[in-house]
């Protein structure tokens, strides 16, 4: 809703504009003019709803600037400020129906409600212009937003029900649930509409509105002249809502516990949100209810040994096992609801820098990008439920684990990596004892291990030692050339060369960028 300030007095403006509670009056744009003939020069350009003005203003006084912006704004709501008592300006006033008169020195809260008076007549105004068909959808949206408000507004929902010519219900039995996307919501209505014909279907009073991009809030509310019990009523509402729901993306549907009277249900609508979170290790497509059963009221823990398993069976190349190994700790972690869904999430995290590590030192090209790791995580945090977790991680063991198969009828790049793991650290390391280790001649040594990983050995070898320095780094207590000593480098300055040409920093630059970090 938009507002035009008109006062020629610059203190007085800027008083009004600080002080005034813009938002609780409703008023969302503002815009100011310093006397009547720069307020129909903004006018004709902003189209105020409310003109809040002086009356007498050099050039152009209040009353002939009201008179010429109803010209082209004619259903402007006008609030006249001023500290003459003069009976000629209040009947200018009178007749150009303005909404209110306020005196000054100004009076903050008179002000507040005038302007609250006139927003209200914005609104109403607006809600007769568009119709019952197009109005009547905005205030169930309004209706809705309020009953998800922890303070109860029992007048203004009154107000709005009347809008509806609807009954006010006060002691109706009533629950509020919220509806879970599994994708961004792309047609917000066309989902509202499918869930309150569904409530209309089981003869529920429904009030919905959007909440974020995957969430829906539902309140339904009994009609009173109803016998059935309010459960039954709520079952057929939820067996519509399978019928009318696609099955993907997918969703969950939390439903709050039951309270007489939409006064008590903010406290419906908070359970709800709480058994949601609980939706996060169910199938897709699931009815959440307070009553859920589970086997466990604890949270799961995941320590170490579980990684060195996986790990364990990472390095050994057990495509199977892993993943059986994976699919029976996502069974476990199900059985185990009240688990902070980030806690989960992070345990994924850790399973994944698992397999970038294994990945990395079998050369596999993706797990070598740096910004593996994000864009993981960008794509971890989007997952909405734990089957979306399991299967984002196996499909990155899928990733690994054709890569080593392409690799295992290739015994030489296995050989050359595994010698170089073991010997990175001998500053003479050579192709010539390389392939006396695998037993081929160099020519035939570097093109097989070239062809198969895309990279040379001696690159290979530099990563290698360069991956092995940055984990040295991290202790302070080492000195550079003692970091260049371990990883196969006798001269510090050509360690430092390699490094900055593998990561783009030099050692000590990597050093203090992982000590802020």
């Amino acid at each position: 809703m938009k507002l035009l300030l008109v006062e020629d007095e610059q203190l007085i403006r800027k008083g009004i504009l600080m002080k005034t509670d813009w938002q609780q009056c409703g008023i969302n744009e503002v815009m100011q003019a310093e006397d009547g003939r720069d307020a129909v020069r903004i006018a004709k350009q902003f189209r105020p709803d409310i003109l809040l003005t002086d009356i007498r203003m050099p050039h152009l006084d209040g009353i002939e600037s009201a008179r010429s912006i109803r010209e082209f704004c004619p259903k402007v709501h006008i609030i006249f400020m001023s500290g003459f008592s003069d009976k000629e300006y209040l009947k200018a006033a009178i007749s150009l129906q303005a909404v209110h008169y306020v005196e000054k020195p100004i009076h903050p809260d008179e002000l507040h409600e005038a302007i609250r008076t006139a927003s209200k007549m914005v609104q109403n105004d607006l809600l007769t212009d568009m119709g019952e068909e197009e109005s009547m959808p905005l205030i169930k949206r309004e209706i809705a937003a309020l009953l998800c408000s922890p303070v109860y507004l029992s007048d203004k929902l009154a107000r709005l029900f009347s809008l509806i010519a609807s009954q006010f219900p006060r002691a109706n039995p009533c629950v509020s649930s919220v509806l879970n996307w599994h994708r961004a919501i792309e047609q917000p209505d066309k989902l509202i509409q499918e869930l309150e014909d569904a409530a209309q279907m089981a003869e529920l009073d429904c009030f919905s509105m959007l909440k974020d991009n995957h969430h829906v809030v539902i309140h339904l509310i009994s009609r009173s002249e109803q016998e059935i019990p309010f459960n039954d009523i709520l079952q057929r509402w939820i067996k519509q809502i399978s019928l009318r729901l696609p099955s993907l993306p997918g969703f969950h549907l939390a439903v709050g516990h039951q309270v007489h009277g939409m006064d008590q249900l903010y406290s419906s609508y908070l359970s709800a949100v709480m058994n949601l979170q609980k939706g996060f290790y169910q199938p897709p497509n699931s009815i959440l209810w307070e009553s859920t059963n589970h086997s466990h009221t604890d949270a799961f823990f995941f320590d170490d040994k579980r990684i060195a398993t996986f790990a364990l069976l990472l390095q050994q190349d057990e495509a199977y096992q892993a993943k059986n190994w994976l699919a029976n700790l996502t069974q476990e972690i199900r059985k185990y609801p009240d688990t902070s869904v980030t806690y989960t999430k992070g345990i994924y995290l850790q399973l994944y820098q698992t397999v970038l590590q294994v990945g990395k030192e079998s050369s596999i090209p993706p797990f070598k990008q740096e910004t593996a790791v994000g864009k993981y995580v960008e794509r971890l945090y989007a997952c909405q439920t734990l089957d979306d977790l399991n299967q984002l991680l196996n499909d990155e063991l899928t990733v690994l684990f054709d890569y080593l198969e392409t690799r295992k009828g290739n015994s030489i790049i296995r050989h050359v990596t595994q010698y170089i793991e073991r010997n990175y650290r001998n500053r003479q390391l050579s192709l010539a004892e390389i392939s006396e280790y695998v037993g081929v001649t160099i020519p035939h040594l570097c093109f097989v291990f070239k062809e198969g990983t895309g990279v040379t050995i001696k690159h290979f070898l530099s990563e290698y030692r360069i991956d092995r320095a940055k984990e040295l780094l991290a202790n302070r207590d080492l000195k550079l050339f003692d970091i260049a000593l371990q990883v196969g480098y006798g001269d510090g300055e050509y360690f430092s060369k390699i490094f900055k040409k593998v990561t783009g920093l030099q050692p000590s630059e990597y050093r203090k960028r992982i000590a802020d970090v």
